[in-house]
C-alpha cells in the first residue's frame, strides 16, 4: 500500500513538473520571438512584421531552437529537485561556503551559464546583419578578421549566466508562494509576469553596467587571447575603449539580452510555482473499513510526508480547503467507521496536525535558547551530580559499619564487566575533553563567526517551512468549530482540549520569540520572507483561538481544560489579545 502511495506521489509530482518544463520551453521561444520583433524593428510595419514572421517561422530558427530547449529541459530536471527533496539546514558560514561546492549547483551554474550563450548566439546567428558573425573575411587586410562586436556580445550571454546564478541561487532558499485566492493558472501567470517586469528592467541595470566596467580593463586582454588562439586579426578599433563601448544601440542590445535571460529563468520558476501549488484533493478512507478498493494517497498518509515538502503542503492546502469550503467532505470527515464505529479519518488528520505544530513549537522554543544557555543547563546536573556523590562517599566512609562486609569472589563476569566500565570512562574523558576543546576554539571571535552556528539561523529555517503550520492551526480550529453544528457523532469534542493547548504553547513559542533579539537582526537575503511569515504566524495562531474560544464561549467551563489554560484564554475572551 504504501509502495502504491509512493508512486502515485512519484507520479503526480513528475506529470507537474513535466508541464512546467514544457510551458517554460513555450514562453522561451515566445520571448526570443519579442527579442526578434524588437530588434528588427523599422519604419515600414508591413515588412518589419513579414521579416520577423518569416525568420520565426524559419527551419534554422527551429533547428537552433531545438539546442536551446534541450538545454532547457535539462535545466528544468535539475531545478526540479529544488522542489521534491527537503532543503538541508546548514547551520554555519563554512557549511554554507561549502554547500556552493555541490553537484547540483555546479551543474546549475554550468547550465545558466551555457543557456545565457546559447540565447545571444540563437537571436545574433539567426538575426545576421554585421553582427551575425563571429569571424568573417577581412576588406582591408588579407586573413580572417574578428568580429569584435559580436564576440562583445557573445560574451556578455555567458557574464549574463553567472551573475543570475550568483545573485539567485546562492545563499537563498527556494520556497513557492501558495496563492491566497486559487485561481486560474493563466490569471496568475499574467499577475506574476507583470509585478516582476518592472523590477527586473531596473535589475538589468546592474550587470550591464558591471560588464561594460570589467570589458573597458580586461576586454583587450581577452580578445588578444582569441585572436592568437583563432589566428584571426582585428580590422577596426577596440572595443574596450569609452568612446566604443558607450554606443547606445550597443548598450541597449546589451540591457536586453540581460532581460530576456533573467525573464526566461523567472519564467520557469514561476511555472514551476503554478503547476505544483495548483490544489489536488485527496482521498479518504472509506467508511466502511471492509472495502479496499482505494487508489491514490489518502489525505492523512499526504499529511505526513514530510521528505517530500511539496505533497505534505498540498496535503494541508486541501485540508483548509475542506475545512473552510467544501461541506460534503467535511461530513466523511465527521463520520464513523462501519462496523467499528471508529472515528478514523478524524483521529489520524487531527493527530498528523497536532504533531506537526507541537513539533514546531517544540523546535522554536529550543532554537532560541542560545548555546551558551544550553551548555550551561547541561553542565549543571553533572557537576551538581558529582558533588552529591562525593558527599555521600565522604558520608558513608565516616559511618561505623554494623554489619560485617563479606569480601565477593572476583569473577569473569564481574571482570568483563569492570573493563566495559573503564572503556566506557576513557570514551566519556576523551569525549568531554575534546567537547571542551571545541568549547575553546568556538569562543573565539573570528573560529566562532566562521565554524560556528548562526544565531537565528536555525530560528529562519523552521519558519521557511511555517506555510504548513499555518494552514494546521486555521484547518483544526475551523473544523473544531464546526463540529458544533456538523459533527453529529461529537467526536471532535474529546480532541478540544488537546487542540487548544497545542495552540497555546504555539502562541507562548512565537510570544518568546518575539521578546527575543533574533527577529530584531537582519537575515541574509531573505529577511522580508522570514518576518512576513512570522508574523502570518502569529496571526494564525489568535485567529485560531478566537475561532475556537468564540464559537465554544459558553462551553467554557463543561471543557476538561486546567486552571492555568482558563487563565490564558481570558484574554481571548475579553478581546484583548
Amino acid at each position: 500500500m504504501m509502495q502504491m502511495n509512493k508512486k502515485a506521489c512519484k507520479e503526480l509530482l513528475m506529470q507537474r513538473m513535466i508541464f512546467a518544463i514544457i510551458s517554460s520551453i513555450t514562453i522561451q521561444f515566445c520571448l526570443v520571438s519579442c527579442l526578434l520583433l524588437i530588434t528588427n524593428l523599422n519604419t515600414n510595419y508591413m515588412s518589419w512584421i513579414q521579416n520577423t514572421w518569416k525568420t520565426v517561422t524559419s527551419f534554422r530558427m527551429w533547428s537552433y531552437f531545438c539546442i536551446l530547449a534541450t538545454v532547457t529541459f535539462f535545466q528544468g530536471i535539475i531545478c526540479s529537485k529544488n522542489y521534491s527533496n527537503t532543503p538541508p539546514y546548514l547551520k554555519s558560514r563554512f557549511i554554507k561556503f561549502c554547500g556552493i561546492f555541490t553537484s547540483q549547483n555546479i551543474i546549475t551554474g554550468a547550465l545558466y551559464i551555457i543557456i545565457g550563450g546559447l540565447l545571444v548566439w540563437l537571436h545574433l546567428s539567426i538575426k545576421g546583419n554585421k553582427y551575425g558573425f563571429l569571424m568573417t573575411e577581412c576588406n582591408i587586410v588579407c586573413g580572417t578578421c574578428l568580429k569584435e562586436e559580436h564576440y562583445f556580445l557573445l560574451l556578455s550571454g555567458f557574464w549574463s549566466g553567472l551573475y543570475f546564478f550568483l545573485k539567485t541561487n546562492i545563499f537563498h532558499m527556494k520556497y513557492l508562494k501558495f496563492p491566497i485566492i486559487s485561481t486560474s493558472k493563466l490569471f496568475r501567470f499574467k499577475a506574476g509576469i507583470c509585478s516582476m517586469l518592472p523590477s527586473l528592467m531596473v535589475e538589468c541595470i546592474w550587470p550591464t553596467v558591471y560588464y561594460l566596467i570589467g570589458y573597458y580593463f580586461l576586454g583587450s586582454y581577452c580578445c588578444s587571447t582569441i585572436l592568437f588562439l583563432s589566428s584571426a586579426q582585428l580590422e577596426n578599433e577596440p572595443l574596450s575603449s569609452i568612446p566604443s563601448l558607450l554606443s547606445l544601440s550597443l548598450i541597449f542590445q546589451l540591457w536586453l539580452y540581460q532581460l530576456v535571460f533573467i525573464l526566461t529563468i523567472n519564467s520557469m520558476y514561476l511555472m514551476f510555482e503554478l503547476y505544483l501549488t495548483e490544489w489536488v484533493p485527496f482521498e479518504f478512507k472509506q467508511s466502511n473499513v471492509l472495502n479496499s478498493d482505494e487508489f491514490g494517497v489518502t489525505l492523512p498518509e499526504a499529511l505526513s510526508i514530510d521528505k517530500v515538502p511539496i505533497m505534505q503542503h498540498l496535503a494541508y492546502l486541501d485540508l483548509i480547503t475542506i475545512a473552510q469550503k467544501d461541506q460534503a467532505r467535511r461530513s466523511i470527515l465527521f463520520t464513523l467507521s462501519q462496523p467499528g464505529g471508529h472515528a478514523y479519518n478524524w483521529s489520524s488528520v487531527v493527530e498528523k496536525c497536532i504533531g506537526l505544530i507541537k513539533k514546531f513549537a517544540d523546535d522554536l522554543n529550543e532554537a532560541c535558547v542560545k548555546p551558551q544557555e544550553i551548555r550551561l543547563s547541561s553542565c549543571a546536573p553533572s557537576s551538581t551530580m558529582t558533588n552529591i556523590s562525593t558527599f555521600q562517599k565522604g558520608y558513608i566512609y565516616r559511618m561505623r559499619n554494623l554489619v560485617k562486609e563479606e569480601v565477593q569472589i572476583p569473577t569473569e563476569e564481574s571482570d568483563i564487566k569492570k573493563n566495559i566500565d573503564n572503556e566506557l570512562f576513557i570514551q566519556k574523558f576523551i569525549k568531554t575533553k575534546w567537547n571542551n576543546f571545541l568549547i575553546y576554539l568556538l569562543s573565539k571571535p573570528l573560529i566562532s563567526y566562521i565554524f560556528g552556528e548562526i544565531e537565528g539561523g536555525k530560528v529562519c529555517y523552521m519558519l521557511f517551512n511555517g506555510q504548513t503550520v499555518i494552514w494546521a492551526a486555521d484547518a483544526i480550529s475551523s473544523l473544531a468549530a464546526l463540529s458544533l453544528s456538523e459533527d453529529s457523532y461529537g467526536i471532535a469534542q474529546k480532541d478540544l482540549p488537546l487542540i487548544i493547548n497545542t495552540l497555546l504553547a504555539l502562541k507562548q513559542a512565537l510570544d518568546k520569540l518575539q521578546k527575543s533579539n533574533i527577529m530584531a537582526k537582519k537575515q541574509d537575503g531573505d529577511d522580508k520572507f522570514i518576518k512576513q511569515m512570522f508574523y502570518s504566524l502569529r496571526a494564525a495562531t489568535k485567529r485560531s483561538l478566537y475561532r475556537i474560544v468564540t464559537s465554544f464561549e459558553a462551553y467554557i467551563k463543561d471543557i476538561a481544560l486546567e486552571t492555568t489554560t482558563v487563565e490564558q484564554l481570558y484574554g481571548f475572551l475579553a478581546y484583548r489579545e
